[in-house]
C-alpha cells in the first residue's frame, strides 16, 4: 500500500473488512523493494526471503488484527441489498 500504511484507520478498516491480519510498513515500499532487488541482482543477498527479513528488521512495521467484522459484514449485506433493489427493472444494455 505504500504511503497508505501511514493511515492507521485505513489499515484497521482493511483488517476489519477482510477478516485478515494486516502487516503495514514501510511507507516507502516501492523504493525498498527496488533496492532489495538490486541487492539480490548484485549477489549481496541470496533470496527474496532474505530481503523481506532485512526490510522487516529495518522498518517500523505495524500489525492490525480484525475487529468488529460482524458490523462490517452486516453493513456490506445492507449495501448489496440496496444495490440489488436499485437494479430491478433497469436494463442498461439499451443505452
Amino acid at each position: 500500500m505504500g504511503g497508505g500504511t501511514q493511515n492507521r484507520l485505513l489499515c484497521q478498516w482493511i483488517a476489519d473488512t477482510t477478516g485478515k491480519n494486516i502487516i503495514a510498513g514501510p511507507a516507502e515500499t516501492t523504493s525498498v523493494g527496488n533496492l532489495l532487488m538490486q541487492l539480490k541482482a548484485d549477489g549481496e543477498i541470496n533470496s527474496v526471503e532474505e530481503g523481506r527479513n532485512i526490510s522487516l528488521a529495518s522498518s517500523e512495521v505495524l500489525r492490525y488484527s480484525p475487529e468488529n467484522t460482524e458490523e462490517w459484514n452486516a453493513a456490506y449485506e445492507r449495501f448489496i441489498e440496496i444495490i440489488d433493489k436499485n437494479r430491478i427493472g433497469l436494463d442498461f444494455s439499451k443505452r
